[in-house]
């Protein structure tokens, strides 16, 4: 069994005959900023409501590195421990967790899953959560706007991860409705995401990734692919905006880690997570990388401007009113 990889706890244990703290396992699939700024919201939120890292609460945070086996190890750790609670960040460390936990009392609170129901991990009465899932139908939509030409689109995703695999069905759907050929490259690793992405060019009039966490890890091989090609590119996660990529859209995560917190919040003060249902995130943003467009030759139609909530220029963010 390869060995889980636990980056740091983060507090010890209190004095002699203090009360024990509480002890909550954090585990996410891989390093790459939204999910880095979940996990940051998330210990805001806690340390907000009075959770303080040290004082009453204790931290092991874990990282799986891409591997879905080493999920399961690191939430098989978690148990060994004898953690209070899990908190994990991501459909496939979701389902790492559930599977581990599920026979048992201790609260697994999700992050960034998805679809909940579809990945397998609703309905337990340990387990509840916040969704992020993102109007795929919106994206495309909005594509249309940005290039009214685009006939064909690239995709590049994960199918082993059951929320990439989720989102590319629904991509496929919002494609026919919208007349657009979707042209799909697998990449099963983050290595292959690169090929991936070389094996889209000269056949796409544009790319589009959802909240794929593998291709999320490798993405500035995409971004520059699609600069060199001059292909407009489309992530739907506002914290790449800086790392090259043309648009961005989807939610401030670190509000998702609030929202997650919230719920986390809930049950360390004695609701059980079976009353309280899962909730999905709100308030998509749509963002414009002024600087990559001009560096790739794009103009953004006049019209569609008044769209975006975030401009970057000249490397700076600004926010429109």
């Amino acid at each position: 069994m390869r060995r889980v990889l636990v980056l740091g706890l983060l507090a010890v244990l209190g004095c002699a005959g203090a009360a024990r703290p509480l002890l909550i396992g954090i585990t996410q699939i891989v390093d790459h900023p939204a999910l880095n700024a979940t996990r940051d919201g998330i210990l805001e939120g806690l340390r907000r409501a009075g959770y303080v890292e040290g004082k009453n609460v204790q931290f092991l945070f874990a990282n799986a590195q891409g591997d879905f086996s080493v999920a399961v190890a690191i939430a098989q750790e978690f148990r060994a421990r004898g953690v209070d609670l899990v908190i994990s960040i991501t459909t496939p460390s979701s389902q790492a967790a559930v599977q581990v936990f599920k026979d048992t009392r201790v609260p697994v609170i999700f992050s960034a899953v998805t679809d909940p129901v579809g990945a397998g991990i609703a309905g337990y009465p340990n387990v509840t959560g916040a969704s992020d899932l993102i109007d795929v139908r919106a994206d495309v939509a909005l594509l249309l706007k940005l290039i009214p030409g685009l006939r064909r689109l690239g995709q590049i995703y994960n199918p082993g991860e059951a929320n990439s695999a989720i989102l590319t069905e629904m991509t496929k759907r919002a494609c026919a409705e919208l007349g657009i050929e979707l042209v799909l490259a697998a990449a099963n690793s983050t290595a292959e995401v690169p090929l991936a992405a070389q094996a889209l060019v000269g056949r796409v009039d544009a790319l589009y990734c959802t909240t794929d966490n593998t291709v999320a890890a490798a993405l500035d091989a995409v971004v520059a692919i699609s600069k060199a090609h001059r292909i407009p590119f489309l992530f739907a996660d506002p914290t790449s905006l800086e790392r090259g990529v043309l648009v961005c859209t989807g939610f401030d995560y670190f509000d998702h880690g609030l929202l997650t917190a919230e719920i986390v919040v809930r049950v360390l003060q004695g609701t059980p997570p079976s009353a309280i249902p899962f909730v999905r995130q709100a308030g998509t943003q749509v963002l414009f990388n002024l600087d990559v467009a001009e560096e790739i030759g794009f103009r953004f139609p006049p019209e569609a401007k008044g769209l975006a909530t975030v401009l970057l220029f000249g490397g700076r963010r600004f926010v429109r009113e």
